[in-house]
Formats: structure tokens, sequence, C-alpha cells
């Protein structure tokens, strides 16, 4: 199908989870310029690993993009999730088998991610600072509850977050008093201040086993104080 208008899908798909997928980086490359000439894109071979998303939404990469993911949010490196932003495409689409360990992503809309955050609006934008737990706030929207066992944001993170110009590192880890939480994988954010104030989550990176799912543009923060905030009792 051919690439939708960014600007009429962007509002639909902000903070939607989109399983991550990885392909070869010159297919990408070639696919980026048929998007850009308005060309037609049936379909994108895919290499390991193959996670099936529950909504038929991909964010597919360049492989040695994507296999440090993790790593350019855990290390802050935000120049880096900027390259992943303008070489990735955003796919709605479903996986098919075309042979023994192969698999295709069959196309029904694609948009380099790059002109789709150009239009793409947040999902929620969420006042912070009278009075309510802001943890818990941020923690209950319902496009920050990927995972089972882990959350959007603790205290640690929720503070570097507001804090920073930009950021990004672990928005939330396991408490450290709950050993039966020992295993599980922490959430990342990348985030910076809006010229009208608010502080934006750009992307929110949720893992759990050997699958990740990132959430583009899924809150917008709006501060009603300036001092610290601390999460109720």
């Amino acid at each position: 199908m051919h690439a939708v208008s960014a600007r009429s899908l962007a509002a639909e798909v902000s903070g939607l989870p989109l399983s991550i997928v990885l392909a070869d980086g010159e297919t990408l490359a070639a696919i980026r310029e048929r998007i850009q000439a308005g060309e037609e894109i049936e379909s994108i071979a895919l290499v390991p690993p193959f996670h099936v998303s529950d909504d038929d939404a991909y964010l597919v990469l360049p492989e040695d993009i994507g296999v440090e993911l993790r790593e350019m949010f855990a290390e802050g490196d935000v120049d880096l999730l900027g390259d992943a932003m303008r070489e990735g495409l955003f796919v709605i689409g479903t996986l098919e088998k075309e042979g023994r360990g192969k698999m295709r992503l069959a196309v029904d809309e694609v948009e380099i991610v790059e002109r789709l955050l150009a239009k793409m609006p947040y999902a929620d934008t969420v006042e912070i600072g009278r009075g309510a737990d802001p943890l818990a706030t941020l923690n209950a929207l319902p496009q920050c509850k990927n995972t089972v066992a882990s959350s959007f944001v603790d205290m640690a993170g929720f503070q570097k977050i507001v804090r920073a110009t930009e950021h990004a590192g672990p928005s939330w880890r396991a408490p450290s008093d709950r050993k039966d939480m020992a295993g599980v994988d922490p959430t990342f954010a990348w985030s910076r201040r809006l010229p009208d104030g608010r502080i934006g989550v750009e992307a929110a990176l949720f893992c759990e086993y050997e699958e990740h799912v990132i959430v583009l543009r899924p809150v917008a923060l709006r501060l009603a104080v300036t001092r610290p905030i601390e999460a109720s009792p």
C-alpha cells in the first residue's frame, strides 16, 4: 500500500505500542527512498528475532541500530536515538512466513518515523503538582501499561525527566526490596523540554523477556509547581 499522509496518520498513532522488528539497513534505506518518492511498499523482509504485535503496529529498525536500542536508552545517547527515528519506519501490517526461518512484514500503512513525529501530538498532557501522586497518574495511563510486571515511571526516573532539558535513561526500576521482581527489566524514557514549557516524553521503551515495545509520544507533562515533587506515601 502507498505511504499514507503523515499528518492524517500521526494523531491516530501517538501512544500506540509498537513492537520492534529488524531489517537489513540497506533494504530500509532503499524503502525510505521509495516512500519519499511516493512509491508503493507491499512488504519488508525482516531478520530475526520476530515479535508479533497485538495491534499489528511495528517500528522497523536497521538491524545494527535495533540491537543497540536498549543500550542507547540506558546510556542516554539522544543523538543515536535521533538517528533511530530518522532511519526507522512505522508500519501497520502483519507478519507472514516466507520460508523456514524467514518472515516478511506485509504493509498496510507505512511512514518514515521522523516524518511522522514532525506531525505527531502527545497522546496525553498531564498536569503535575496539584496534590495528586504523579506516579499513580502517569502509571495509570493506558499507553504506559505495556508489560505485566513493570511500570512506566518511578520517583527517581520522574525527577530526572522533569529536571532535565533533555534526558534519556531508565524511568522505572524494580524496587530493591521486592526480591520477587529481581529479574524484571527496567523501563526507559527519552524526554525533552518543549518551547511551550511542557516536558514531552518522546518515547518510552518497555522491555519484558526478549521483546521490546516502544511507545512514541505517550505523554507530555505540564508542571503546576517548580519545586521538587514527591509522591504521596
